[in-house]
């Protein structure tokens, strides 16, 4: 109602009380009259500077009537006023933009349904106590939009009370929520985990790595460090079954190394030649990491012999030394499919197994070469020990040909060479002493 409205309705009330007492007019006289038309008139001016008053306050009002309303119909966050049940009895255009509607029925649709339906159920459950106390509450939640599409919003709300035209009636209490458009933070967050699981997967295969290279290192024989590694690539990996195999000598078949089960039930003789053929021939072929994620019903299945264990996946990591393919890693049953990380996975552990295999075989030419060279030094230490050999100056009697020893003593030159080697002499005659001594026996003739 405007203030001319209110004024005129003001005159009428006036004019109906002045009609009341037409009766008195009569018993008044001339200068009765005067002052009371003097003081109507002092009256009339004062209710016209109230009423003056009255127009500015009113627009005063106005104005920051019309600041609240631009403040809360143009704020930067949506808002909506909530009633105790949850159906929406006022909206501001930015809810309305985020929700891409181009209005709303008040008093008849729930907040709720314009959730994503999981979002909704949470938030239909969650609404009472919400509603009660909504200090400090947080909802994460999600909008539906149209097309199917979504955006993530953060819900908060705080209680206001509405007072209704009807003055007798009672104040109503209700919730003022606040949505916030938190896609692109949700996306960042999602983002963020998203690489915090990355690193964290990649800490676990980098320990994983490291504990293989370890076993390297500790390495005592292959089949045990073999082993060591199979079990840590298929733990990281998730498979339950498999083993370790190296290609037979004239490269026909696998000659496995250990089997794991897994705890399944298998009859199948270990002893059992396995010739090189299905997925693991694509293995020893092709050098790289083959698996199928349907194997019981793939063609592979047709080589499986009686009593074989159930192959549900299957994966081969190929053992390469020097550029050529020498045994292989396989890998089953994982619980959920193999993926490409698993076979990047396995492969770096197949190319850990064949080091430790190559290491094996180095390990074992050494061995050989130390026991022939040991050998040897045994052979050349017993021949030393059968030969004893004179050197230095030994000193010689140029007459007599005697030599002195260590002590100064003067032997004969058959004592001392028999003392200080192995030699034995036997006594003789030279053809000059024979001739010389015994000229007449003729000893050389």
């Amino acid at each position: 109602m405007s203030a001319d409205d209110k004024y005129t309705k003001l005159r009428e009330k006036a004019a109906q009380l002045l009609s009341r007492g037409h009766e008195q007019l009569d018993t008044l006289n001339q200068e009765n009259i005067k002052n009371l038309f003097e003081e109507l008139q002092i009256h009339r001016i004062e209710l016209e500077i109230q009423n003056e008053e009255l127009l500015r306050a009113q627009n005063r009002l106005e104005i920051s009537r019309m600041r609240y309303v631009n403040l809360f119909d143009q704020a930067p966050v949506g808002y909506a006023v909530l009633d105790s049940v949850g159906m929406i009895k006022q909206y501001n255009s930015t809810f309305l933009n985020m929700i891409q509607r181009k209005t709303l029925k008040t008093g008849g649709h729930a907040f709720a349904d314009l959730l994503k339906k999981n979002d909704a159920d949470a938030f239909r459950a969650r609404y009472k106590a919400f509603f009660k106390t909504p200090g400090g509450k947080q909802i994460e939640a999600r909008l539906a939009l149209p097309g199917g599409h979504c955006i993530d919003v953060l819900i908060e709300a705080r209680h206001q009370t509405s007072l209704p035209e009807d003055v007798e009636t009672r104040p109503i209490k209700e919730l003022m929520v606040s949505i916030t458009d938190i896609t692109d933070l949700q996306h960042a967050r999602r983002q963020s985990q998203k690489a915090i699981q990355y690193m964290r997967e990649k800490e676990i295969e980098i320990h994983a790595l490291l504990a293989g290279a370890r076993s390297i290192l500790e390495q005592k024989d292959f089949k045990t460090t073999a082993r060591h590694i199979f079990d840590i690539c298929s733990q990281t990996i998730g498979s339950r079954s498999g083993y370790i195999a190296l290609l037979s000598d004239d490269g026909l078949e696998n000659e496995v190394l250990f089997l794991e089960d897994g705890g399944l039930p298998c009859t199948v003789d270990p002893d059992l030649p396995m010739p090189i053929r299905g997925l693991r021939q694509q293995a020893y072929q092709s050098g790289e990491v083959a698996y199928d994620n349907a194997f019981m019903d793939s063609q592979w299945t047709g080589y499986l012999p009686d009593g074989h264990v159930t192959l549900n996946n299957v994966m081969f990591a190929p053992l390469i030394i020097d550029g050529n393919v020498v045994g292989v890693m396989g890998l089953a049953n994982k619980p959920s499919n193999f993926t490409e990380n698993d076979a990047r996975i396995a492969k770096g552990f197949g190319e850990l197994a064949a080091i430790a295999l190559k290491n094996a075989r180095l390990q074992d030419k050494r061995d050989l070469a130390e026991k022939e060279k040991q050998a040897l030094i045994d052979e050349l230490t017993q021949a030393l020990e059968n030969v004893k050999q004179l050197s230095g100056l030994v000193p010689i009697c140029q007459h007599c040909k005697k030599i002195r020893d260590d002590k100064g003593y003067w032997n004969q030159i058959e004592a001392y060479l028999e003392k200080h080697s192995d030699a034995k002499f036997s006594h003789g005659i030279c053809e000059e002493c024979a001739e010389k001594y015994y000229p007449d026996l003729d000893l050389y003739d």
